[in-house]
């Protein structure tokens, strides 16, 4: 299509070659400006521009045999004055590749090959309008100046006829005074008449003068005083106009980021909504992790092809959608329609597929109501996020901080007025963290980072607030809480922040994963717990696996100790080396991980039952891998038999541990005297277990107090 008379353009020219055999490439060249529209001076409406082209042997093509032509981007007078063109290069068979450039009015051709590629610092890009506002009135049939038209956007609840009222009231009411003011102290009559004429007959021209210098100075200073009031009760007006529209559009209860920080304690952050209990970064996730009161979450963000924005957290749809491929290739209405979370392989197979979720609805949905941590993740999704809420969101500082890693730019949100959150690398140096200290308001180090090194990132010069990810396990909180962490990004927020159990019995049969599952590994597939498609069964699929059930714990003794009680069964039964064991481990005094036979980080207890029935009780202490067996004998039951249902229960006195299979009275340790640990917090374990056919599975658990 032929640009408008009198618009400038540049043509421009691009070549590929093919990566298999370095002859003339085939694929296409998205060309779209990094702002909305651009307005030409001396232009009826506004220019939007570019458009996707073909490569023809290697050769970029408009489809009409002409050389493409771009809008050069400083045109002078154009609005926005600055901005630059965004390219999409895809060539068969490759992964997409952005680039930024700009274009010179005077340039005669361009090839984008050879131009400067700019890096996406969004400080220098700005959102466009269409249509001015004082163009739409004029169109929409109204006479008059701009003036005309600023006096008509004031209005209720605002009253702008009181105002010029009271403008009309006191320029009309101070002239008159001042004038007769002036009048009365050059008064030809009374005790002014005799000066007045002897003033006239000694200088008249000289007393006319003054008299008029003086009603003229009068006359000015009561309009001057008429002008500042009206003025002032003009501004009233507007003002109040301003707060009554506001409040038909901000939240109601409107939480801001600094009256957040304010509360006291550790503050909980849902990481990806809350990512370990419902499918990440679904709308799901972020209602679960609000409607339990979390006042704060993060929102990943990535673009498709269309410059719709997203909430994922990975660049590609590979590993949280049934889909394949970067998300920047997919159009707005296949992801809409099309792309659905496979949450099940991670959570359990009783959650329903959930779509994708647009950031606006969560913006619109949630923004102003809590705290929101919004980070774009690819490069490609910075512009577009940052126009969205310039142009759509302009109250979002209030209530939002920007959040990206310490390698990127922090200059357009500290521009605009964002709290900002630089998560830094283990490895992230203090020259690193000193040169990027004026753009940070908080720091965010990870949990796997060392207690020293988060120690050091705490106590920087300026005191920062310093927060962690990912957090899902409460002790994970003790130890952050004690390096001097004020702020936890968690996948499971409602269990890290709580300090009591949130059930008594399982519901394994509703095949969803619960809050307070404590696997070795968040966010991993392989360590999350399985459940069968029937019966109610749960069980770990990965050799010597454990699995915490935060969500009963801390159990609650009653005055007698406590009971724990659980069907078990093995599928399998390992014939080769029937001395292999499951069981459960208990005794805990936190929910850090536990594993058979390694070095743990607390102490407790574990039960075994072999392939070949033996049942035992060990004690599991820090200081050696093995475990120390209680009771001098081991306790002999029938060999369980394959898929049949075996019950263990577990005494927990004040001082005495007791474990037995039920089905036989003699299937017992009875009774051990050993009162080492009485920790609250229990979990699942494949114990000894390599080959995962012959893995334990349970059901129907239930904590009783005794």
């Amino acid at each position: 299509m032929p640009f408008p008379e009198g618009v400038p353009s540049v043509p421009v020219r691009y070549s590929i070659n093919s990566p298999a055999d370095g002859g003339p490439g085939e694929g296409t060249l998205q060309l779209m400006p990094t702002v909305p529209a651009i307005r030409v001076p001396g232009q009826e409406g506004v220019f939007t521009g570019g458009g996707t082209y073909r490569f023809v042997d290697g050769q970029l093509d408009n489809g009409a045999g002409d050389q493409v032509r771009l809008l050069p981007t400083n045109i002078d007078g154009a609005n926005p004055a600055v901005w630059a063109w965004l390219g999409i290069e895809q060539i068969n068979g490759q992964q997409p590749r952005h680039f930024y450039f700009v274009l010179d009015v005077d340039a005669e051709e361009v090839d984008l090959g050879a131009v400067q590629q700019l890096a996406p610092d969004l400080a220098q890009y700005l959102a466009v309008p269409g249509e001015s506002a004082y163009d739409a009135w004029r169109r929409a049939g109204n006479d008059g100046d701009e003036a005309d038209f600023l006096a008509s956007l004031v209005g209720p609840p605002g009253d702008i006829t009181a105002a010029n009222e009271y403008t009309d009231e006191v320029v009309s009411e101070g002239i008159a005074s001042e004038v007769q003011r002036a009048d009365a102290a050059y008064d030809p009559a009374g005790a002014a008449e005799a000066a007045y004429t002897a003033a006239v007959d000694a200088a008249s021209s000289d007393a006319d003068a003054k008299a008029a210098i003086a009603r003229d100075a009068a006359i000015a200073a009561a309009a001057q005083d008429a002008d500042t009031k009206a003025g002032a009760a003009q501004s009233a007006a507007v003002q109040a106009a301003a707060l009554a529209a506001a409040d038909l559009y901000l939240p109601k209860a409107f939480l801001t980021v600094d009256a957040f920080m304010a509360q006291s304690g550790t503050k909980v952050f849902g990481h990806r909504g809350a990512g370990m209990v419902a499918p990440e970064h679904t709308e799901a996730a972020y209602d679960y992790a609000i409607s339990h009161g979390i006042q704060a979450m993060e929102l990943s963000v990535n673009v498709d092809s269309e410059g719709q924005l997203w909430c994922l957290h990975d660049l590609t749809l590979d590993r949280t959608t049934y889909s394949t491929g970067a998300l920047n290739t997919y159009p707005s209405t296949g992801v809409a329609n099309r792309v659905l979370t496979n949450g099940r392989v991670m959570l359990g197979q009783g959650w329903t597929d959930q779509p994708m979720v647009p950031l606006r609805r969560m913006l619109d949905k949630y923004l102003g109501k809590v705290v929101l941590f919004v980070e774009p993740k690819g490069n490609d999704a910075v512009v577009p996020l940052q126009n969205l809420l310039a142009t759509s969101y302009p109250h979002a500082p209030a209530s939002v901080i920007w959040k990206a890693h310490v390698g990127t730019s922090f200059t357009w949100p500290k521009q605009q007025g964002y709290r900002t959150w630089c998560y830094v690398d283990d490895g992230t140096t203090n020259a690193t963290l000193d040169a990027k200290d004026p753009q940070v308001d908080y720091w965010g180090v990870s949990t796997s980072m060392s207690s020293t090194r988060r120690k050091e990132i705490v106590q920087r010069p300026g005191s920062k607030p310093v927060f962690s990810w990912p957090v899902y396990r409460r002790s994970q909180r003790a130890a952050l809480e004690a390096d001097g962490i004020v702020g936890l990004m968690s996948s499971d927020p409602v269990y890290v922040r709580g300090t009591t159990a949130q059930a008594t019995a399982s519901r394994w049969d509703q095949q969803v994963k619960e809050s307070g599952g404590t696997p070795q590994a968040d966010y991993n597939v392989d360590a999350a717990l399985k459940f069968s498609e029937t019966g109610g069964w749960a069980s770990i699929n990965r050799a010597r696996a454990t699995y915490g059930l935060g969500r009963y714990c801390p159990i609650i003794p009653g005055a007698g100790g406590y009971r724990i009680q659980i069907e078990m069964k093995y599928d399998q039964i390992n014939t080769a080396d029937l001395a292999v064991h499951g069981g459960l481990y208990f005794g805990k005094a936190s929910d850090d991980p536990y594993e058979f036979n390694t070095i743990n980080p607390s102490n407790g207890y574990h039960l075994i039952l072999r392939h070949n029935g033996v049942l035992r009780l060990y004690r599991h202490v820090t200081t050696q891998t093995g475990g120390l067996q209680l009771g001098a004998t081991d306790v002999g039951t029938d060999a369980p038999v394959a898929g049949q249902s075996m019950t263990i229960q577990v005494d927990v006195t004040p001082t005495t541990i007791e474990a037995r299979r039920l089905g036989n009275a003699a299937w017992t340790t009875g009774p051990i005297a050993d009162a080492s640990y009485r920790g609250g917090y229990f979990g699942l374990s494949n114990g000894s277990i390599t080959d995962v056919a012959a893995r334990p599975f349970w059901r129907n658990l239930l904590i009783t107090q005794l």
